[in-house]
């Protein structure tokens, strides 16, 4: 098991796809749960802790790349690694502001490999500011 703890959401239509990635993640000491589109992946960041989202980029009704546009542009949810993972999309030629692209299959090392580095980063480039800095600024 890791000696690392974040909090996880995975966010996939497919929910057989989505319990198993929860059920991994919880047996290796994540807190995780999921959601099944990309409105209610943009609610539950906002509104719940959370070091990191594990996003769908073929999400039916908001596009994995619009959920992680939402997540930037929010100071709330700024600060969240986002990590976009598919089975079957070629990964984007361009930026979506995503810390990180996983391809399935991969390898469960990778995975929480990947995991850790991204909240690692984002901890390490938000740890001077305070939860309500980004609130106060949009007021």
């Amino acid at each position: 098991m890791l000696s690392f703890w974040a909090s996880m959401r995975v966010v996939d239509d497919n929910k057989a796809h989505a319990e198993g990635l929860v059920e991994l993640l919880g047996m290796s000491g994540f807190d995780s749960s999921f959601v099944l589109n990309g409105l209610d992946a943009v609610k539950m960041a906002e509104y719940l802790s959370v070091d990191a989202v594990l996003l769908d980029m073929g999400l039916p009704d908001v596009k994995g790349y619009e959920v992680c546009r939402r997540l930037r542009i929010n100071p709330i949810t700024a600060n969240v690694a986002v990590i976009f993972h598919t089975g079957s999309q070629p990964l984007p030629s361009r930026d979506y502001q995503a810390d990180a692209f996983l391809t399935f299959p991969i390898s469960t090392i990778e995975v929480f490999s990947v995991i850790r580095g991204c909240v690692e980063r984002r901890r390490a480039k938000y740890a001077h500011q305070k939860p309500t800095d980004g609130v106060a600024a949009s007021l």
